[in-house]
């Protein structure tokens, strides 16, 4: 899953910088994939808590499609918050490059957010046609 996480991070970031930091090196063996592993459990955990924490064993009655994009923008804020404190807390210098890995993780941990909605919502009691009805 190292290289998923290299490759993914690599690309995406490349869009908006191709200019490699002097510390890549350090993104690439630790930071993508510590922190792509971090942002798959938080959005993971987040559509968890929704969709069965809120609206099957609560009953709080958070299904409207207002609380899932709520939730997708707490798991999309969580994400650039964790590309932030574990670059720093791993030594990665404050750059654009670590700007740009924090955009893309945002939009990371909101894809992982909504594949998971996808796959997951269908056994909820309350929010299985949140945020969209359909065969999916």
């Amino acid at each position: 899953m190292q290289t998923f996480f290299t490759s993914l991070y690599s690309a995406l970031i490349s869009i908006f910088q191709s200019q490699r930091p002097a510390d890549f090196g350090l993104y690439k063996t630790d930071l993508f994939s510590l922190v792509g592993w971090s942002t798959l459990g938080v959005a993971l955990l987040l559509v968890a808590a929704f969709y069965y924490l809120f609206n099957s064993a609560l009953r709080t009655g958070m299904f409207r499609t207002t609380h899932w994009v709520l939730t997708l923008a707490l798991a999309a804020g969580l994400g650039t918050l964790l590309a932030n404190t574990l670059s720093k807390s791993h030594g990665a210098e404050g750059s654009s490059y670590l700007g740009y890995f924090m955009v893309v993780n945002l939009l990371v941990a909101a894809l992982w957010f909504l594949l998971f909605s996808v796959l997951l919502k269908r056994w909820s009691t309350y929010a299985r046609t949140t945020p969209f009805v359909g065969p999916f």
